[in-house]
């Protein structure tokens, strides 16, 4: 029986931001930080899914503080996203409605930043449904907290008192963070990870949210 649902945010809830405006965002905060001239290489750095090492290596090569090049980094990103969910260009999967018929505790567990986060849920109006968010701070020591760290994931299931949730994700780090925490997890097929090899074996490989509240609900 599972107690409870924990989901990753970003390709799961709500659609992936746009790769392209990601990339502005992060050439526009090492111009902000004072990258006269951000080659293509910084850029992909600083776009998506860094670690601390990779911050501390683009800090050292520009002679940057990593924390004045990461408070850039998060407060662009942060403005692009919330310029594509105005938009509409960022929103949630038609399934996500399923999840309202759900009857047990949710949480959101996620590597973004959690006032991205807390602000999408607020925007389309499913704050209700979830209980908790753990995500990161917009400091450079959150991304030592990050998944396949199962922190976030550890303090979700402390937060709605649940010894024995279904996390689903859409990465190999969403089903690692799982297999660390102890639980089982369901890997979510969307069309941006269709084809995805995994080194990881998750409980279960799903198509939608359709099948989680099927999984969730058949458990009770």
């Amino acid at each position: 029986m599972y107690d409870g649902l924990l989901l990753d945010h970003d390709g799961v809830v709500v659609t992936l931001g746009d790769q392209t405006a990601l990339r502005r965002a992060a050439r526009d905060a090492l111009l902000d930080a004072g990258v006269t001239d951000p080659g293509e290489s910084a850029v992909d750095t600083l776009t998506i899914a860094v670690s601390d090492e990779e911050l501390a290596g683009l800090s050292r090569q520009h002679d940057l503080p990593a924390e004045r090049l990461w408070r850039h980094r998060d407060d662009r990103v942060r403005e692009a996203l919330l310029a594509e969910t105005a938009a509409g260009r960022k929103a949630p999967y038609d399934d996500t409605a399923r999840l309202r018929e759900l009857d047990v505790p949710m949480g959101i567990v996620s590597n973004n930043q959690t006032r991205i986060v807390e602000s999408l849920l607020d925007h389309y109006d499913l704050r209700e449904l979830f209980g908790t968010v753990r995500a990161r701070a917009p400091t450079p020591e959150s991304l030592s907290r990050k998944k396949p760290r199962p922190t976030y994931l550890e303090e979700a299931m402390t937060d709605l008192a649940l010894e024995n949730p279904l996390y689903v994700g859409d990465s190999e780090s969403d089903v690692e963070a799982g297999r660390r925490a102890g639980v089982d997890t369901a890997f979510l097929r969307r069309p941006h990870n269709t084809d995805r090899s995994l080194g990881e074996t998750p409980t279960y490989e799903v198509r939608g949210l359709d099948e989680v509240a099927a999984l969730v609900a058949g458990s009770g």
